[in-house]
């Protein structure tokens, strides 16, 4: 039986908290990003796609839109219209790194593992620093039992981290019986270990 470490980490993968590529982007569907930001998603859908009948002209703004709403419904679980909006978010702007890791959530929800992994290496080719998506790579590897490619992906996410987070980490692991050494923040030995440990037993990393 697979555990689930389950845990809050400060980053968010939603495409809304990317670095904002034209400034003005947040005069584009006010009502739909306030509902988005304040996580009502029902309402930011209703209205982003009220938004969306006549999309942005500018790409940027038009991928970022349906990446939006994409968000949306993968928050409530409807995967196959998530899907669809990130693949139209990808194709207006190919660079969108965010939208290209959430699209490969939603197809490692669908259980479509090469999709998934054909996604997030190109969000990785476009952002190779980012946390984010190194940690989605390793959520895919860890689906696709390859654990010992799940903890290179987790060794990268974790060295661009906050020490905050590395001891959420650490305190999960803990609660699981996973001994970690210190609860120091330190992405060290022990911790990796212990890390390493848990996936070899069946463990899940839940990072959202």
């Amino acid at each position: 039986m697979r555990k689930t470490i389950v845990w809050v980490s400060p980053v968010i993968m939603l495409a809304l908290f990317t670095p904002t590529v034209h400034s003005d982007f947040s005069t584009w569907c006010p009502e739909g990003q306030k509902a988005f930001a304040s996580g009502k998603m029902d309402a930011a859908n209703q209205a982003l796609s009220s938004c969306l009948y006549n999309p942005p002209e500018d790409p940027v703004f038009a991928s970022r839109g349906y990446a939006m709403r994409g968000d949306t419904y993968f928050s409530r679980g409807d995967n196959q219209a998530a899907a669809s909006d990130f693949t139209l978010a990808v194709e207006l702007w190919p660079d969108n790194d965010a939208a290209w890791r959430s699209k490969a959530m939603v197809h490692y929800r669908l259980n479509e593992h090469l999709e998934a992994i054909t996604a997030i290496s190109r969000s990785l080719e476009i952002s190779p620093n980012s946390t984010q998506s190194h940690f989605v790579h390793a959520t895919i590897l860890t689906a696709m039992e390859r654990p010992l490619l799940a903890m290179d992906a987790y060794d990268l996410g974790f060295s661009f981290e906050s020490s905050a987070t590395v001891q959420k980490l650490q305190q999960a692991l803990e609660a699981q019986g996973f001994k970690v050494g210190a609860v120091d923040g330190v992405y060290g030995a022990h911790t990796r270990g212990a890390l390493k440990s848990c996936i070899a037993a069946g463990c899940v990393l839940s990072m959202y």
